[in-house]
């Protein structure tokens, strides 16, 4: 339990961190960039822990038939979404509720 609490509190800083870091160096608000570094770092964890027959795999899998001669069997598609996933996960829909918040004068 203070494993997982500790995952989440650190996930928490470095997505803020990133959020702060790049704000600052804009000179913008923390809310115009919070939801996309959210969001991008929830596609990057996705896309490495995403396992099986996505365009990747497949494109690999020819390559090596091709040169060896020997088919290769496909993967089962395989998603294991760890505590990281759903921290940053949180973060992104939270940002963006926040940030539809406080651009709701331009809807």
């Amino acid at each position: 339990m203070k494993r997982k609490l500790l995952t989440i509190v650190i996930t928490l800083l470095v997505l803020v961190g990133l959020s702060f870091g790049i704000t600052y160096f804009t000179h913008t608000k923390f809310i115009d960039f919070s939801f996309f570094i959210g969001l991008a770092v929830t596609i990057i964890i996705w896309f490495f822990t995403f396992k099986g027959s996505g365009m990747g795999t497949r494109h690999l899998d020819m390559s090596i038939q091709g040169s060896t001669g020997i088919k290769m069997e496909s993967q089962k598609l395989e998603f294991s979404p760890s505590i990281v996933f759903f921290t940053t996960l949180a973060f992104t829909i939270i940002t963006l509720a926040a940030m539809i918040y406080g651009y709701r004068s331009y809807f």
